[in-house]
């Protein structure tokens, strides 16, 4: 292994030679309505999928790439603004978004960062760690991102799909693109999940979802309740607690869930093999999952259990009342009065209120489309929102009319969970997702320009023989 971070580049950038990365294209330029040569794909989002999204595409031959996303550089994906955890979920023996190159891999770059350190001692990955892995994967990969950039619009068509954004606050340009790919997290087209007890109080500071940005030491001598009893129910009440509020969290199911069924999923097999599954039985699996629950994890929730954070399950918020300053919240059976409330109760999908999809929503096949009335009796309503997906991440259009255009754009989020597994949702199948998506746009692009592709080999005239190496026979 190498002995520095330094000796680690120098090896991966042999070994890119060695792999031919990266390659020469063979997808033509081509031209949009005003003359303009188009890219092949916009990539929106500079987090782990949009990065690995880019790799994957120019390991492939994709040259025409741009990506863009709106936070400061390095501040890209979650974990330096919203994820509060200490330590990743996932252990530490993960191979995230390094493709199958073994010298991208978080632990070649953690044994390089840290050449004195032993890897069997530690568990998991920092969060703060993570963040720099994967900021130095983007720039060891070669990764362009355009920070303080916001995808505004895009509307698409059946050549290519035309793009709007905004760059640094106010600067509007268009332009477009063959494909566009939605690398934008698990936040991406979902909104906050708001309790019906809360929906009166969605402006009032005094109530924050878990996925806003603030700061723990305002809440330093505050009465804080947490609402949920998943893993960011316990980051969010530790970080707050660990800044010297007294914290509540509140949950309304029985007990805290002691099993993690995702976990078991974290296998080749079921990457590869839950897209190929008939639509009811992915319904099915990952409706089991979700009713179950997800534990959150060992190491989080006794980082909570030392810091004098008081527990209530078997409690839904039945009501909330303003008194005075503070909020007083009444439960199943008694009421708890406090000054800040964190919503940890996760995301709904909700591609409506995604503004750049105003131009498509209404063409973007959901679930809800796919299924049969019969299969979507007793089932969650919520995943019936969910976009229903090709196997390459491809949005499906709900009319044949407009099939060509709204398979442009590449649904390479949480939402393609129903559609594809964890694929583009956590980091044990990050490469996993992003080779589906580099080989899904290759090959439709390989169709798209098939008669250009078959006149080049109609064209191809570059001899193996001249003639000369068999004397008399040749």
């Amino acid at each position: 292994m190498p002995k520095s971070l330094m000796e680690l580049e120098a090896e991966i950038k042999e070994s890119f030679n060695l792999l031919n990365y990266p390659p020469k294209s063979v997808i033509p330029s081509l031209t949009d309505p005003k003359g303009k040569v188009m890219i092949d794909a916009l990539i929106v989002g500079g987090g782990m999928n949009g990065l690995a999204a880019a790799f994957a595409l120019r390991r492939l031959g994709v040259e025409k790439i741009r990506q863009i996303d709106t936070a400061e550089p390095g501040k890209a994906g979650p974990w330096r603004t919203y994820a509060r955890m200490e330590f990743l979920r996932s252990g530490k023996n993960l191979t995230g978004p390094s493709l199958g190159h073994s010298l991208l891999t978080p632990r070649s770059w953690w044994q390089a960062k840290h050449p004195g350190a032993k890897w069997e001692e530690g568990g998991y990955f920092k969060r703060e760690e993570w963040a720099d892995y994967i900021e130095w994967y983007g720039k060891i990969t070669g990764a362009i991102v355009e920070y303080r950039t916001e995808l505004k619009s895009l509307d698409a068509h059946d050549k290519f799909v035309d793009v709007s954004i905004i760059s640094d606050g106010n600067k509007l340009s268009h332009f477009c693109a063959r494909n566009v790919i939605l690398a934008t997290g698990r936040d991406g087209l979902a909104s906050p999940r708001i309790p019906i007890a809360f929906e009166k109080l969605r402006d009032d500071h005094r109530v924050l979802h878990s996925s806003k940005i603030f700061d723990p030491s305002t809440m330093a001598a505050k009465r804080v309740a947490v609402i949920g009893l998943a893993a960011s129910a316990f980051d969010n009440a530790a970080l707050v607690a660990e800044a010297g509020a007294t914290v509540t969290i509140i949950g309304r199911a029985m007990e805290v869930p002691r099993l993690n069924k995702m976990k078991h999923t974290v296998t080749a097999a079921f990457a590869e093999g839950f897209p190929l599954l008939p639509n009811t039985e992915k319904l099915r699996w990952l409706t089991h999952i979700t009713e179950c629950r997800i534990a959150p994890p060992h190491h989080t929730v006794k980082r909570v259990a030392g810091l004098g954070v008081k527990l209530l399950t078997g409690n839904s918020v039945k009501r909330v009342e303003i008194k005075n300053e503070s909020l007083e919240l009444f439960l199943d059976k008694s009421s708890v009065e406090v000054d800040q409330v964190i919503l940890a109760t996760g995301f709904k999908m909700d591609l409506s209120s995604v503004g750049f999809l105003k131009n498509v929503f209404d063409d973007i096949k959901l679930w809800a489309d796919a299924l049969p009335e019969k299969d979507k009796e007793d089932r969650n309503n919520e995943w019936m929102e969910f976009p229903f997906l090709g196997n390459g991440f491809e949005f499906l259009a709900k009319q044949k009319n407009r099939i060509s255009a709204i398979q442009r754009i590449f649904c390479f989020n949480h939402a393609s969970q129903l559609s594809l597994g964890n694929l583009a949702n956590d980091i044990p199948h990050a490469s996993f997702g992003a080779e589906r998506l580099g080989r899904a746009i290759v090959s439709s692009l390989f169709i798209e320009d098939k008669y250009y592709h078959y006149q080049t080999l109609l064209d191809y005239s570059d001899p193996e023989l001249a003639g000369d190496e068999w004397p008399g026979q040749l």
